[in-house]
C-alpha cells in the first residue's frame, strides 16, 4: 500500500463529500454519494489496518534474544544479557511506533471525514424535515 496515493485518494474524496441544500431531490441525492463517500472510506481504513497489522506482527516475528544476550548468559552474566535484550526490545518497540504512526494519523483523519460526512447527513435531514 501506497501511503501517498492511498491520502490523495482519501484527499479527493473528501472533496467530493458536499451537502448543497438546493432541493429535497437532489439533496437525498448528495446524502446517498455522502454514504458511498463513506464506505469507500471505510474499506480504505481497512486496508491500513491490515498493513498496522501486519507492522506488529513483522516487529513480534523478530527475536529480541541476540547472539551477544545468548552469550552473556551462558557466561553467567544473566542481569547484563538481560539489559541487552530489554534494549533490544525497547529498539524494536520504538521502530514498530516509528513505522505506525504515519498509518495511524491517516486512520484518524479517516475518522474526522467520516464524522463531517455524518455532520452533513445530519444538515441534510434537517432540511428535509421541514
Amino acid at each position: 500500500m501506497n501511503l501517498q496515493e492511498t491520502q490523495l485518494q482519501i484527499y479527493k474524496l473528501k472533496q467530493e463529500m458536499t451537502l448543497n441544500l438546493d432541493n429535497p431531490k437532489s439533496v437525498k441525492l448528495q446524502v446517498k454519494n455522502i454514504n458511498l463517500i463513506q464506505k469507500q472510506l471505510k474499506v480504505i481504513k481497512k486496508q491500513i489496518n491490515l498493513v498496522v497489522k501486519q507492522i506488529n506482527q513483522q516487529a513480534t516475528q523478530t527475536t529480541p534474544d541476540s547472539i551477544v544476550s545468548v552469550g552473556l548468559d551462558l557466561l553467567g552474566k544473566r542481569k547484563l544479557a538481560g539489559q541487552v535484550r530489554q534494549s533490544t526490545r525497547k529498539t524494536i518497540q520504538s521502530e514498530k511506533i516509528s513505522l505506525r504512526q504515519p498509518y495511524i494519523d491517516v486512520k484518524d483523519y479517516i475518522d474526522q471525514i467520516i464524522l463531517e460526512g455524518d455532520k452533513l447527513k445530519l444538515k441534510a435531514e434537517q432540511y428535509l424535515s421541514s
